[in-house]
Parts: structure tokens; C-alpha cells; sequence
């Protein structure tokens, strides 16, 4: 049997980034039950912590924001199928997540942490040799192989990287989320809108982003209301909001977002959801 040195491995405060749906057409139903998209990507400046330490065993710990919660663990998928397919030299490890970013939210936080741990493992060439980690981060999930980059990125298929994209200017956004999780699979399934692919002129740097949302949408908004009536709520809340640019869906929901005009206004906007809707969860935000 071949036998592995490795280094301690100690890291703590792993920023794991949450992201937001600028725009997210869905084009048609694959015959694996996955779906098309087309769907414009970028990191915001939310994220959860993770700490990984070397162990006797794997340990996969979650803590902070409805950590008690989760019940689909990504992480443990990922090392499941490492085991399997004999990838990593490597299994015995402590990783703790202190999350930040809520679940079933469509901000991409368990993508994110898997990708974030993946990067890592890559880093630390704790991956045995020649392993391709897109392969791996699409056959975990449709969001994974997004932040495996630290780019905004055009997004087509079931979420596959098309082209990563510079957004030239930062912007400023507030996040609304009524603390629902929104299952995926149903809000996909319940999902009647389809279009065809816009052809969008997204070049990069991009220096436009208000001319292509004015072009497009959410098309996932509407079976996600159905589930979760609350996102119509805040949907209109924040149409009311002074210096909005435009606001939309994030991914599957249950996150509704508003990009403002300046930093002032978004802080003014999330006094005015933590006044009025204090059960809700509110953050402001920027993308980067």
C-alpha cells in the first residue's frame, strides 16, 4: 500500500462567499429532470467562516445561523464521494462551519462551503494526481462549479461556467429573506415560465448592469411565491424603496434583493425592513 506524508493542516476563517442571481432564465427541462438556465452570477460580500483542522476522523460540524436546520449536507457528500471514487489522500478532518448565510435562501451557501473546501484540498495538493475538480463540482450541484472562481460568471445548462465576467462597478444590495427554506427541486417543478436564450450583449468588464436587468428577469419568482407568499411581500416592500435600481429573485428564492443607487440608501432601506419586518432576516451588502 502506498503511504502519504502530509503537513498539519490548520486553517481557520475561510471566508466562503454567498452570491445573488442577477438574472436567471430558465430555457427548458433536461431528460435527467435537471434544467437549462441561463443565468448571470456574482460573489457578495456574505459569507460563512470554515475552520479545517487535521483529525482522528472526519467530523463535519455546523454552527451560527440555522445551522440546526440542515439536513442535506453537502460537505459530507463531497467526502463521501471522494472516498468512492478514490480522489483524496486523505479523509481524517475536523471542518466546522459557522454560517452566515441562510439556507434554502438561494444565496448558494452550501455550493459555496463545498467549493470553498474543494479549492483547498486542491491548494494543499491534497487531492491525488490529475483530479479535474469541475467534474466534481458538477456532479455535486449546479452552483458549486461557479464559486469554485473568485469572478462573476455567465452560467448556462444546468450551471455550468460559460464565461467569467469583471463587473466594472461595485453594487450596493440589500437582502430580504422571510426565513422560509425553499426547497429547489420544488420550486423548479412548480416553475411554468420558460423562454428562450436571450442573446445578451455581456462583455467583460461589464459597465452596463442596469441595460441588461432591465432585459431580463427571474423566471423562477413566480412557483417560488406560490410556496412561499411572504417573497410577494417584500417584493412589493421594496419597490417602494427610494434610490432603487432594480430589484429581483436570488436563484430559487426565498432571498429577494434590491441594488440601490448608493450605500445610504440601502442602509436607509434596511432600517426601514428591520422596523417593519423584524421576524424577517436583513442584511445590506455589495457585490465584489
Amino acid at each position: 500500500m502506498r503511504r502519504y506524508r502530509f503537513t498539519v493542516l490548520d486553517i481557520s476563517e475561510l471566508k466562503s462567499y454567498a452570491k445573488v442571481n442577477l438574472f436567471l432564465h430558465v430555457l427548458n427541462k433536461r431528460k435527467d429532470g435537471y434544467h437549462n438556465i441561463s443565468s448571470l452570477l456574482s460573489r457578495i460580500d456574505l459569507f460563512d467562516v470554515i475552520t479545517i483542522t487535521e483529525s482522528s476522523k472526519l467530523e463535519i460540524i455546523y454552527k451560527g445561523l440555522q445551522s440546526k436546520e440542515i439536513v442535506d449536507d453537502n460537505i459530507l457528500k463531497l467526502f463521501t464521494l471522494l472516498k468512492e471514487k478514490d480522489l483524496i489522500k486523505n479523509f481524517n478532518y475536523k471542518i466546522i462551519i459557522e454560517k452566515r448565510i441562510p439556507i434554502g435562501a438561494g444565496l448558494g451557501g452550501g455550493s459555496s462551503n463545498v467549493a470553498t473546501i474543494i479549492n483547498v484540498l486542491k491548494d494543499l495538493n491534497i487531492f491525488k494526481d490529475n483530479v479535474d475538480i469541475v467534474s466534481i463540482a458538477r456532479h455535486l450541484g449546479s452552483d458549486i462549479e461557479f464559486f469554485l472562481y473568485n469572478q462573476s460568471a455567465l452560467v448556462n445548462n444546468k450551471g455550468s461556467v460559460e464565461n467569467l465576467i469583471d463587473i466594472e462597478k461595485t453594487q450596493n444590495i440589500l437582502l430580504v429573506n422571510p426565513k422560509v427554506n425553499l426547497s429547489t427541486a420544488k420550486v423548479f417543478s412548480s416553475n411554468t415560465s420558460y423562454s428562450k436564450k436571450i442573446d445578451l450583449d455581456i462583455s467583460t468588464p461589464l459597465r452596463n448592469l442596469e441595460k441588461i436587468m432591465k432585459f431580463t428577469s427571474n423566471e423562477l419568482e413566480d412557483s417560488a411565491i406560490e410556496l412561499c407568499p411572504d417573497i410577494h411581500v417584500i417584493k412589493n416592500e421594496m419597490k417602494k424603496q427610494k434610490n432603487l435600481v432594480v430589484s429581483r429573485m436570488s436563484g430559487s428564492g426565498s432571498t429577494y434583493f434590491g441594488i440601490f443607487e448608493d450605500k445610504q440608501a440601502t442602509l436607509l432601506a434596511k432600517e426601514y425592513f428591520m422596523k417593519n419586518y423584524p421576524h424577517w432576516w436583513t442584511t445590506a451588502t455589495r457585490t465584489i
